[in-house]
């Protein structure tokens, strides 16, 4: 459990890096490794992606454990409402997270068309790295609570 969450750390590290760059690289015009803005944004996606969904099999994985340790009598029930109450709070901002940084790269054709809106996408960009960066604060509360909701289960003593 503890190589894949430290997994989940280094891939939301090199996000954050794969992010930062191609914002620099959209804003100051620069390629990446030879790569050109459009491209590196297509990389950066599909490893973003691949990202959020890891930390999410994360918590859903652990969660599932979580439930049926508790079912077999490892813990007091409370654990389960400290377990869902993470969820609900982590849950919607990784989805908020995916939708503006999809959104923002989505936009990236409306850039690329000089289609009248395409303004939004600094903007765009800014909104989804600002969320994103204080979800990996977020994220990293969470790790450490379903790490303590994972070591106070035990049999129940009567």
């Amino acid at each position: 459990m503890y190589i894949f969450m430290l997994s989940c750390y280094f891939l939301m590290f090199i996000n954050f890096i794969n992010l930062t760059l191609v914002g620099l690289s959209g804003y100051f015009n620069f390629t990446v490794l030879g790569a050109s803005h459009s491209k590196y944004s297509l990389f950066m996606i599909l490893i973003f992606t691949i990202t959020e969904t890891v930390v999410m099999y994360f918590f859903i994985t652990t969660g599932s454990g979580i439930k049926e340790a508790l079912e077999s009598g490892l813990g007091k029930k409370d654990l389960w409402t400290r377990e869902r109450n993470l969820k609900m709070k982590l849950f919607p901002q990784l989805m908020l997270t995916i939708f503006l940084v999809g959104g923002w790269f989505i936009h990236k054709g409306a850039v690329e068309n000089n289609l009248p809106f395409s303004w939004l996408h600094g903007p765009l960009f800014v909104v989804a790295y600002l969320h994103h960066s204080w979800l990996l604060i977020l994220k990293n509360r969470f790790f450490k609570e379903q790490i303590d909701i994972i070591s106070e289960l035990e049999p129940v003593t009567a």
